[in-house]
């Protein structure tokens, strides 16, 4: 996939995040995983709408079809060119990756155990499935937490590839940062 619509959309997603899901949340329309994963689809076909239709992108949610079957692995969601005149069923229609994104959404008192895990799912598309595309953990975790990377420091595998979307507690107030690695 070319380096400028990868560029466009890591752009795009960055702004979502820090704007329209932040508002979304303190307008009260997130609860738990499902509306985030809504929300951001939402976000994204308005704001990507014209890359798609010209570079044949689509957004697909747990996708597990194509390279993920088998696997025992489904992303929250994908961005993918299909190809221009897709025969059968679409999910193997896929000419390349955009971006894998994976999404939790954590209540006060639940642990990041469930958070840690879809780091573990990233760490093996990256080291196992060889995809070439920017890769993506939405995080909101309503808790009081520094402002927290959930890959470790240095990660090799995540170096270049994973960008963290964040969001948590500081003093009574959620925010949303971006921690790219």
């Amino acid at each position: 996939m070319k380096q400028e619509i990868l560029s466009q959309i890591d752009t795009v997603i960055k702004y979502i995040w820090t704007y329209d899901i932040k508002l979304d949340y303190d307008k009260d329309y997130l609860l738990k995983e499902d509306t985030l994963k809504n929300a951001l689809y939402f976000h994204l076909r308005n704001k990507l709408s014209s890359l798609l239709e010209k570079y044949n992108l689509r957004i697909f949610t747990e996708f597990n079809t194509d390279i993920f079957r088998g696997t025992g692995c489904r992303p929250d969601m994908i961005i993918a060119q299909v190809k221009e005149e897709p025969e059968g069923f679409l999910g193997d229609c896929i000419e390349d990756y955009a971006c894998i994104i994976e999404l939790k959404f954590k209540g006060t008192f639940q642990g990041a155990e469930n958070i840690l895990e879809d780091y573990e799912k990233i760490k093996y598309y990256i080291e196992n499935l060889n995809i070439d595309c920017n890769y993506y953990m939405a995080t909101i975790w309503e808790y009081d937490d520094r402002a927290t990377s959930w890959a470790r420091k240095n990660a090799a595998w995540a170096k270049g590839k994973l960008t963290e979307l964040n969001a948590s507690y500081e003093n009574d107030e959620m925010r949303f940062y971006i921690c790219e690695h």
